[in-house]
């Protein structure tokens, strides 16, 4: 993307509505997201695949995959089903591969497992094994991590912490690009390092899924990857 802003980490809410540019993912790159050997995958096409997050269903607004598809000038297929865990949707990666062809997957996955008693292992497992599977079959996956819930939700803050920097070890593991929706949606008031809390003007009520302005921002902070 011609827009790029290499280094900058995250953008306060007005400024994520009106700037030209994108937002840094967990992997430090400038180069652009790409699929030097797509296979029977089609370049132009992107899948999001997580959970209510992605579905986009508790806030009235268009979904972020929907946002992101004008700005990469790609198809970019909404594969997030509300409620999900990721330890149980490992094969349904396969079966949107095969549905939908596309050349690059976003994941964001695994909070609803917090959120149901799961530890993070059996989620960090399962993800390992769609970032797997897309591999296997010519897809380039990202990996993202949440925003810390807080309000209704805030009980989970600690474990999605946890999660998030099991998710960013994994994208560094595998040579995987992450984008940190932890940072992007942190507060100023945040403590620093280990203690970050998020900007309640991103969030709707319940503290868990992102309102319009978060879900642009995520829109913006996947854009900038390509």
């Amino acid at each position: 993307m011609s827009r790029r802003i290499p280094s900058r980490s995250r953008m306060r809410p007005i400024l994520v509505l009106l700037s030209l540019g994108f937002l840094a993912g967990c992997n430090d790159t400038e180069n652009g997201l790409s699929n030097k050997n797509p296979g029977l995958n089609d370049r132009n096409v992107a899948v999001a695949f997580g959970d209510s997050i992605t579905m986009g269903n508790r806030c009235s607004c268009a979904p972020y995959p929907a946002r992101l598809s004008p700005m990469i000038g790609k198809t970019v297929y909404n594969a997030g089903i509300n409620g999900t865990m990721v330890r149980e949707n490992v094969g349904r990666a396969q079966a949107v591969i095969t549905r939908y062809r596309p050349a690059f997957m976003l994941i964001l996955y695994g909070v609803n497992d917090h959120i149901h008693g799961k530890g993070a292992t059996g989620s960090l497992a399962a993800l390992s094994q769609i970032a797997l599977i897309c591999k296997q079959n010519n897809v380039v996956p990202v990996l993202a991590t949440y925003p810390i819930p807080f309000g209704s939700h805030g009980a989970f803050a600690a474990g999605t912490r946890g999660l998030n920097t099991g998710i960013r070890d994994l994208a560094k593991t595998q040579g995987i690009k992450c984008v940190d929706l932890e940072k992007e949606f942190a507060s100023d008031s945040s403590p620093g390092p280990g203690g970050v809390v998020t900007d309640p003007r991103l969030m709707e009520a319940d503290g868990l899924h992102p309102n319009e302005a978060g879900t642009q921002l995520m829109a913006l902070a996947f854009a900038d990857l390509f």
